[in-house]
């Protein structure tokens, strides 16, 4: 029994030892985690000492309009895009469910709010805590703008609010001696007997726990478990003495808790072999969670280093001992290992080295900080850089470290002395801009002048000092200015650009401009004014020119269209008052454009000026002619009497213009075609009028120049029509409604091609002819989109009958003035559509009239000769009802006279008819031309075409204008005929 105390004893002293042991340990490496950590913590003070909290705005949505701060902001918002996006909106941010349903709630009743916890990883992981605070921002009339307010870093203060409740725990298990488990293990039998503490460590119900060695080592992590095998294996087996060791242990919750495991064998048996081992678990959790918020402190404090904007240096002795990437960029280094053992010194400026110097010592001199100052520092490139620099010293680890954050303000710098240079040049411009300064007491008598007023009022400043600027203004001006006052606020307020006359000491009129604020003294009570004033004369004269030009035609001098307008709007209202009527005359000059062409635009000018001049000398000063544009006049006749007396004047300008107009010494004759407008029959306002006179006008030139036209409704409804027919023709281009029919050419009683014709299917006029949408396409300019569709449409038909018809037919197509005068470019769309489809130039032929060659003979003699040259035959047109002159024909480079069908109709009963056929053939035999008929409707008239030599022909007596696919079998019938 004694024997068996004493061993019990022994074991209990054993027991107590390992326990001291294990606990002494504990105490030591938790010390030192701690002082690391207070150090860690000690040095990331001292950075975010030098930075400031951020700021930020939101719009009425809650979204970021402003954002601005120290290094927390771009720390915790990263490089991504915060404008725009609401708070909780950011990548990443996290908050809590609760607080931000409240938040809504309160953003909702617009009410401030305070401290709502934002929370978001950095890159690195590390979990970063901003606390939020935000007032409701409303403009001046109460509106609603959004929020303002400021944001600060608290992850520190989280950070630390941890690791403070992991030291408490480690105090409180230290306290109630709960923190170690004692266990004792049988080797023969792998029973396991733990003390109480260790239901603690696994959260089992508080009693003495037996298990085994197999069940403990499956709450053994997996990752810990090969060691922990491993050294106690070494014990048992006598390699070593005791062992040591740390690993993770599942609890009953699920959760892993780490252990110190100590043990030794207390028991052999008599050949050595262990019997029994003790030892003793000490709970370490508490411990290790200090050393994982060190490791995540020093991460943390590296990553803001790492990623501030600004340089960061720690440095002791003058030595550099760690920077930033933002100091490797600040001084244009590769990297911050450049700068390690450097000295600091070393990169400040000659100029400041002394200053800097006397900082050093500073802090040298104990733990303390110094605020941002500026510095000028030389990188090793040996540029220059003006910087603000702030640094701290403390201690670390015994000795004295000093921490300084460097910022480049080189720019800021250029920009304030970019800023002082335009100050200085403000005031020079003001010196040198021609305006006088003025100061004057309350009575508005002058104290000072600059010396700029005597060169514009003329007089000594001595003579001007004491009087009022009343006393040097024409009468009635004061007046103005009493009235100028009213409108902008009596005495003491500022006012801007008084614009009134003034009379020089010579008794000039000039025009100032002054402009002036109050002047007040201490006690807010007003003694004077003071301000500038400069002589506008010249500008004023400027604007009465620009006004005059405005409403003035810059050829003539006579009223412009806008001036035409306001007068004639005045003459409406007085008409309708006094129910009374007007005419508007509309009227442009017959065939103007040939003077330009053939005597130039100076002379053009001059007769556009000589028929102003003449006009107005014929009119009541109560009536307005102005001129639109070009060649075009408008006269407003007011106080019109009937419509006679409107015929009347119209017939009056004719009569006036007939008279001949000397020009350049040339004797030059000018008639007008004239539409008439009458108030308020053909309209009630001025732009109705103005087109009732246009329409008329156009009527006029359509039934013969030199006439004029009232307006009528059936004029128009023929414009409403012909516009109509404009737009129906646009549409028919995109919507593919034109088609082309083949009228079948006769030679010699032979098929020898056809002529193109297009046609149009309207969709609700049917199939229209050329003659019933040509001339109107001509006016509208879309001539020119219907030539190219048939140009393009007739050469794809002509390539694929290459391939079907025998022999080798021609085919003709038209072509107008607007085509042909774009010479080259017409040319080469031409070639390039004859090469597109592979139709030889030989079997095209072009056909042009008298009166589109005639336009622009010249160009166009030069255009049809390149066109001849790709082989394609050229002929005129409805030859006969134009010039018909041999002068001209001589020039043409042409190959066939074409006769128009006008001429044939009563080709066999009428010999005059009969007699110009003949001229025509004889013609064209002279010159070596061929010649051929269109519109033979008769077998009479063939007989007599046949009979003058004409034996080229078309028209329905042979076959009327046909379908593609109707005229090629006409030609294969025609073809296999001949071959029968």
């Amino acid at each position: 029994m004694a024997w068996s105390l004493l061993i019990e004893a022994s074991l209990l002293f054993t027991a107590a030892a390992i326990i001291f042991a294990a606990w002494m340990h504990a105490r030591v490496r938790d010390r030192r985690a701690h002082r690391a950590l207070a150090q860690s913590e000690e040095r990331f003070r001292n950075l975010t000492a030098l930075s400031a909290d951020w700021f930020w705005e939101t719009d009425a949505e809650q979204r970021i309009t402003w954002l601005t701060g120290g290094p927390a902001v771009l720390e915790f918002f990263g490089s991504g895009l915060a404008f725009g996006r609401r708070l909780w909106e950011l990548p990443g941010v996290e908050l809590d469910g609760r607080a931000f349903t409240e938040h809504l709630e309160k953003l909702r009743l617009r009410l401030p709010f305070f401290d709502l916890e934002l929370a978001r990883r950095d890159g690195a992981g590390a979990r970063q805590s901003h606390l939020v605070s935000g007032q409701p921002r409303y403009d001046a009339r109460g509106a609603f703008l959004g929020y303002r307010g400021v944001g600060r870093d608290v992850t520190e203060r989280r950070r630390s609010e941890l690791e403070l409740a992991a030291a408490k725990e480690r105090l409180e298990l230290a306290l109630e001696g709960s923190n170690a488990s004692l266990w004792d293990t049988d080797l023969r039998t792998g029973k396991v007997y733990l003390s109480e503490g260790w239901a603690a460590f696994t959260g089992r119900p508080r009693a003495p726990t037996a298990t085994t060695v197999d069940e403990l080592m499956q709450g053994v992590h997996p990752t810990d478990l090969p060691r922990a095998v491993r050294l106690s294996m070494e014990v048992v087996k006598g390699e070593c003495e005791d062992y040591a060791e740390e690993h993770r242990y599942r609890t009953a919750g699920g959760d892993w808790k780490w252990l110190l495991s100590r043990g030794k064998v207390s028991e052999r048996d008599a050949e050595g072999r262990a019997r029994r081992m003790t030892g003793i678990n000490i709970d370490i959790t508490g411990r290790k969670r200090a050393e994982q918020a060190l490791r995540e402190a020093e991460e943390r404090y590296r990553s803001l280093i790492e990623l501030a904007p600004d340089a960061v240096v720690v440095y002791a002795g003058g030595v550099i001992e760690y920077a930033n990437p933002a100091a490797a960029r600040l001084v244009r280094v590769a990297s911050p290992r450049e700068l390690l053992g450097r000295r600091v010194e070393d990169f400040v400026h000659p100029d400041d080295l002394e200053h800097f110097r006397e900082r050093l010592r500073y802090l040298n001199a104990g733990p303390g900080t110094v605020g941002f100052e500026e510095r000028r520092l030389r990188r090793p490139d040996g540029s220059e850089l003006v910087v603000e620099t702030a640094s701290a010293s403390y201690l670390e680890r015994g000795r004295l470290v000093m921490q300084s954050v460097v910022r480049d303000v080189t720019e800021q710098r250029k920009a304030r002395e970019a800023l002082a240079e335009r100050e200085q040049r403000f005031r020079d411009v003001v010196e040198a801009s021609g305006e006088y300064v003025w100061e004057t007491d309350a009575q508005w008598r002058y104290t000072y002048l600059s010396a700029r007023a005597e060169a514009v009022l003329g007089y000594l400043r001595t003579d001007l000092i004491g009087r009022r600027p009343r006393e040097f203004m024409p009468l009635g001006e004061a007046r103005m200015l009493d009235a100028f006052f009213d409108r902008n606020g009596r005495e003491g307020q500022p006012f801007r650009d008084l614009t009134h006359r003034s009379l020089t000491q010579s008794g000039k009129l000039i025009w100032q401009q002054v402009s002036g604020v109050p002047v007040r003294d201490a006690q807010g009570q007003l003694v004077g004014y003071r301000g500038t004033g400069a002589d506008i004369t010249a500008r004023k004269q400027a604007e009465e020119r620009i006004q005059y030009l405005a409403t003035r035609d810059a050829l003539t001098g006579l009223p412009n269209r806008a001036l035409l307008a306001d007068r004639a709007g005045q003459a409406i209202l007085a008409a309708a008052r006094s129910r009374g009527q007007l005419a508007l005359l509309l009227f442009d000059l017959d065939r103007f454009s040939l003077v330009n062409d053939s005597l130039g635009h100076q002379a053009g000018d001059a007769l556009l000026r000589a028929v102003a001049e003449r006009l107005q000398n014929t009119l009541r000063r109560e009536d307005t002619l102005a001129r639109l544009g070009g060649d075009e006049f408008v006269l407003l006749w007011d106080g019109l009497k009937s419509v006679q007396e409107a015929a009347l004047v119209a017939q009056r300008i004719q009569d006036t213009l007939q008279r001949p107009f000397t020009i350049e010494g040339r004797a030059l004759s000018a008639c007008a075609s004239i539409g008439i407008a009458l108030y308020p029959e053909d309209g009630r306002d001025f732009s109705a009028l103005l087109k009732s006179a246009d329409t008329a006008m156009v009527h006029a030139k359509e039934t013969g120049r030199g006439g004029f036209r009232l307006f009528s409704p059936a004029l128009n409804a023929r414009a409403v029509e012909r516009l109509a027919l404009d737009g129906d023709l646009r549409a028919a281009l995109v919507r593919g409604e034109l088609l082309l029919h083949w009228q079948p050419v006769v030679r010699h009683g032979v098929l020898a091609g056809a002529e193109a014709l297009v046609r149009w299917n309207h969709p609700e006029r049917g199939l229209l002819p050329p003659d019933d949408f040509i001339p109107a396409a001509e006016q509208s300019g879309l001539i020119r989109a219907v030539g190219e569709w048939t140009l393009e449409r007739a050469l794809s038909q002509i390539g694929a009958w290459q391939r079907t018809l025998p022999g080798a037919p021609w085919f003709a197509l038209n072509v107008s003035s607007l085509e042909l005068a774009q010479g080259d470019a017409y040319v080469a769309r031409l070639r390039d559509a004859l090469a597109a489809h592979g139709v030889p130039g030989e079997r095209l032929e072009l056909e042009v009239t008298e009166r589109v060659l005639m336009a622009n003979l010249a160009e166009n003699i030069e255009t049809l000769e390149r066109i001849g040259q790709l082989g394609v035959r050229l002929a005129i047109d409805d030859f006969g009802t134009g010039y018909s002159s041999l002068a001209y024909l001589r020039r043409l480079p042409i190959d066939k006279l074409k006769i128009d069908r006008s001429f044939l109709r009563e080709l066999d009963s009428n010999s005059g008819d009969a007699a110009i056929v003949e001229t025509v053939a004889a013609m064209a035999r002279s010159l070596g031309l061929q010649v051929a008929a269109e519109g033979v409707e008769t077998e009479a008239q063939l007989a007599r075409l046949l009979a003058i030599g004409c034996h080229e022909w078309q028209g329905h007596f042979f076959s009327p204008p046909l379908e593609a696919a109707a005229f090629e079998r006409l030609a294969l019938e025609q073809r296999s005929a001949a071959a029968g």
